[in-house]
C-alpha cells in the first residue's frame, strides 16, 4: 500500500498538474482546497482538511470527505493544544494510528472527530520559512499504520501549498496596497473636483454652510462654526462611534472671532488636513462675500422700502436696477403684506420668526419692520388666490396663528407698491382690532379698497361731514349710535339680527335708528344714503385703526 501511494505521488504528470492548479488559484481559500483535494488523490484516504491560524486558533479553511457540516463549522483548535495545535507550535509532523486511544485529543475535537468516524490522522505543518501558517491533515475512518514515507509525501504537498499561500498573501497585501493607493488617488481627485466646484460657485452660493457640508462629507465627521463666545452658528455632519474629540480648530481671520472646529474619532491624515485647510479657506472667502452682500442688501433694502412704500420714486429705472442687484424682480402681481401679532408682551412670538418663514416660503421675498409691524414684499407665481392659499398655510403653522396678515392690491407698477402697502397696513390694523375674525384679511375683504391710501385728514373730514352728529353724541353723552348704525347696516337693516348682535332689545335698536335718521337727516330706505353711511363707517373704522399716523403723505 505504501509503495502504491509513493508511486502515485512520484508520478511527474500528477505533480505538474497539482503545481499548475496551485499557480492558477486566485485566493488562499481556493489554494487550500486544491491542496486538500491533492491529499485525497494521492493518498486515497477518506478525509482531508486544512486549518489556518486566526488569532491564536486553528480554524478549518478547506475540507474533503466530511460527512456533516458540524465539524467544518465548529472545528477550532488553540495553538499548542491537541495534535494539530502541537504541530503548529512545534513545527513538526504528528501522527495518530488509532485516534480513539490518543491522549493528546481535546474533548470538543474528540467529539467532532468521533462523530465523523475518523480513527487515524497524519498532520503536517504548513511552513513558510520558520513560520507556521497552519496544518494539513490526511485521515482514515479506520486504524491505520502511517509510515515515514507517507509523512514525507504529505510534507511535500504541504510545502508546495505553503509556498503558494505565502505568494497569495503577498499578492493580496500588494493588491491591498494598490487598492489603498487607488482609493487615496480617487479621494484626492474627488476632493479636488469638489473644491473646484465650490470655488467656482462662490459667486452664486447663498448658504455659508456649503463648505462645512463638504468638509463633513469628505471626513465623515462633524464640523462646527461657532462665535467667539462659543455660540453655535451652524454645523454639518455627525460623529461616528468611538471617542469623539476635537482634531482641528482654526479662527477665521476677518470674521470677528468665528471659529471652525472639526470633531472626529481619529486624527486627520495628510490628505484630510489639506482638504480642511483648502475648504476652510474657501469658506472664509464665501463668508466674507456673503457678509458684505448682506450689508449691501440691508442698506439698499432700507432705501428701497422707503421709496416703494411711500411712493416717492423719482427714477423708476434706477429702482429696478437696484432691486435686481438684490435678486429681486419687479413682476406684475407682486403684493405687499403687513403683519402684526394679536398677543402683546414677552409671550408674543417675534416678528423676526414670521419673517424667516415668509422668506423661506416665497422666493425673492424682502422683509422689514415699520411702525412695529412686519412688512413683506412678495412676488408670487400664479393667481392671487394662490398667494392667499399659501399665506393661509403659513398662518396655520404653530404659533403663527397669533399673527394677523393684511394684504393689499396686486401691483402692476412701482407706484402701486405704496397703495398696496397702505391697504395692507389698514387691513392688518383692522384685523388686529377685531374687525375681522380671520388671520388673513385684505383691503378688498373689508371694503376699504382705495380708501387706505387717502390722506388721514381727508378721511377724517369725510367722516365728520357724514357722521359728525353721531360721533359727537357718542363722545358727549355716551350713546352707541355709531356702533348701532354699523351693526344695523351690516345685518342688512334686519332689526332682530342687529338687536341680537348688540345684546339689546328690538325696540331699542328701532328707536336708535330713528334717532340716527333724525340727527343725520337721512332715510335708511334710500340707497344713496346707505352708500354714503357705509363708506363713512369704513373710513371711521380706518381712522380709528390707523390712529394719528394714518397713510403716510
Amino acid at each position: 500500500m505504501t509503495a502504491l501511494i509513493l508511486d502515485r505521488y512520484a508520478d511527474a504528470a500528477r505533480s505538474v498538474r497539482y503545481l499548475h492548479r496551485l499557480l492558477a488559484a486566485n485566493d488562499i481559500t481556493q489554494a487550500l482546497q486544491i491542496g486538500v483535494d491533492q491529499v485525497i488523490d494521492v493518498f486515497g484516504c477518506d478525509v482531508s482538511w486544512a486549518g489556518l491560524i486566526e488569532d491564536g486558533y486553528l480554524v478549518m479553511s478547506a475540507h474533503h470527505g466530511l460527512v456533516s457540516s458540524e465539524m467544518a463549522s465548529a472545528w477550532r483548535l488553540k495553538v499548542g493544544e491537541g495534535i494539530g495545535g502541537r504541530v503548529v507550535a512545534e513545527r513538526r509532523p504528528q501522527m495518530s494510528r488509532d485516534y480513539r486511544h490518543d491522549s493528546r485529543r481535546v474533548p470538543l475535537m474528540k467529539r467532532l472527530i468521533d462523530n465523523e468516524g475518523i480513527q487515524a490522522t497524519l498532520t503536517v505543518p504548513l511552513l513558510s520559512a520558520d513560520t507556521s501558517l497552519g496544518v494539513l491533515y490526511a485521515a482514515h475512518r479506520r486504524p491505520y499504520p502511517w509510515t515515514e514515507d507517507e509523512q514525507s509525501a504529505l510534507e511535500e504537498i504541504a510545502d508546495d501549498l505553503a509556498v503558494r499561500l505565502r505568494q497569495l498573501d503577498v499578492e493580496g497585501r500588494r493588491s491591498a496596497l494598490v487598492r489603498t493607493a487607488e482609493r487615496k488617488y480617487e479621494r484626492a481627485l474627488r476632493s479636488e473636483q469638489s473644491c473646484a466646484r465650490l470655488a467656482a460657485g462662490l459667486t452664486t452660493q447663498d448658504n455659508p454652510g456649503t463648505a462645512l457640508d463638504l468638509v463633513a462629507l469628505e471626513l465623515g465627521g462633524r464640523v462646527e462654526l461657532r462665535q467667539r463666545d462659543g455660540q453655535l452658528v451652524c454645523a454639518a455632519g455627525e460623529v461616528g462611534e468611538g471617542n469623539p474629540r476635537t482634531v482641528w480648530r482654526t479662527e477665521l481671520a476677518g470674521t470677528q472671532g468665528l471659529t471652525v472646529t472639526v470633531i472626529h474619532t481619529r486624527e486627520p491624515d495628510e490628505l484630510d488636513s489639506a482638504v480642511i485647510e483648502l475648504v476652510v479657506g474657501l469658506f472664509r472667502l464665501q463668508f466674507l462675500r456673503l457678509g458684505e452682500r448682506e450689508r449691501t442688501v440691508e442698506r439698499l433694502s432700507g432705501e428701497l422700502f422707503d421709496q416703494l412704500l411711500t411712493g416717492r420714486i423719482t427714477d423708476p429705472e434706477t429702482i429696478r436696477q437696484r432691486m435686481s442687484l438684490m435678486g429681486l424682480s419687479v413682476t406684475e402681481g407682486a403684493q405687499v403684506v403687513v403683519a402684526g401679532c394679536r398677543r402683546q408682551g414677552s409671550g408674543a412670538p417675534p416678528l423676526s420668526r414670521l419673517a424667516e418663514v415668509l422668506t423661506s416660503s416665497f422666493s425673492g421675498c424682502l422683509t422689514t419692520e415699520r411702525h412695529g409691524r412686519l412688512v413683506a414684499l412678495l412676488h408670487p407665481a400664479g393667481h392671487p388666490a394662490d398667494l392667499r392659499s399659501r399665506l393661509t398655510t403659513v398662518l396655520g403653522q404653530g404659533r403663527n396663528r397669533d399673527f394677523v396678515l393684511g394684504t393689499g392690491r396686486p401691483c402692476h407698477g412701482l407706484i402701486d407698491y405704496s397703495i398696496s402697502y397702505d391697504e395692507a397696513r389698514a387691513a392688518c390694523e383692522l384685523g388686529l382690532r377685531g374687525s375681522a375674525e380671520a388671520g388673513l384679511v385684505s383691503a378688498h375683504d373689508l371694503g376699504i379698497l382705495g380708501m387706505a391710501s387717502l390722506p388721514t385728514a381727508y378721511l377724517r373730514t369725510t367722516v365728520r361731514d357724514v357722521l359728525g352728529p353721531l360721533v359727537d353724541a357718542d363722545g358727549q353723552r355716551g350713546t352707541d349710535f355709531v356702533e348701532t348704525l354699523r351693526t344695523y347696516l351690516s345685518h342688512d337693516r334686519h332689526l332682530p339680527a342687529a338687536a341680537a348682535a348688540l345684546h339689546v332689545h328690538y325696540n331699542t335698536v328701532r328707536n336708535r335708528i330713528a334717532r340716527i335718521e333724525s340727527l343725520l337727516g337721512v332715510d335708511m330706505r334710500n340707497v344713496d344714503d346707505r352708500f354714503r353711511l357705509e363708506t363713512a363707517l369704513r373710513m371711521h373704522a380706518l381712522t380709528q385703526a390707523l390712529g394719528d399716523s394714518g397713510p403716510e403723505p
